[in-house]
Parts: C-alpha cells; structure tokens; sequence
C-alpha cells in the first residue's frame, strides 16, 4: 500500500484567538484566572473559589473544566456562577487564552 502525497502547504497562518466573551459555561478555569477583570469578578463572588480549586487533584485538570461544569460534584451554587455570568457579561470581549 503506498502513503498519500500531500502537497506542501503554500502559506502558514498563525492561529489567533477570537475575541470572545467568558462566561462560566465556556470558558475554563484557567483562562478565567489568566484574565485579572474576570478573576477579581470571582473572588468578589465567590471567596472560597482558590481553596474549592486547590485540590491537588484538580488543579492538571483547570485548563479542562468550566465552573458549571463543576456543580455536579459540589463545587459550585448555581446561583453564585449566575452572578458571576452577569458580571462577565460587562466586560469587553477578550483574547485572553491560558496556556
């Protein structure tokens, strides 16, 4: 069996983040911790959120896990990632990206 040919490419374009608004469906942890207007949002919301995602365990996994998708193991109220949804509704659109 012989390999496909793939012609060379003809020009390479570095990828680039759209702008984008977070919210705490989305957006994960990390990139919402990389951005200090929606960590400060957070922390004003929720001031346990650093100890709730202190866990040893957790932490490989922030760049994975939205908020939300944390309430079903207790993490998070809904209640209080609403508030935080309204808030990061204000902010401008970003091209914040966590690495």
């Amino acid at each position: 069996m012989d390999a496909p040919l793939y012609p060379p490419s003809q020009a390479y374009e570095q990828p680039s983040v759209v702008p984008h608004r977070m919210d705490t469906t989305t957006t994960s942890i990390a990139a919402l911790l990389a951005d200090p207007a929606a960590k400060a949002i957070i922390i004003a919301e929720i001031p346990t959120f650093m100890a709730r995602i202190g866990n040893e365990q957790l932490k490989p996994h922030l760049y994975n896990f939205s908020p939300r998708s944390l309430v079903q193991f207790g993490v998070f109220k809904t209640d209080a990632l609403d508030r935080v949804d309204q808030q990061l509704g204000r902010l401008p659109p970003t091209t914040t990206f966590a690495k």
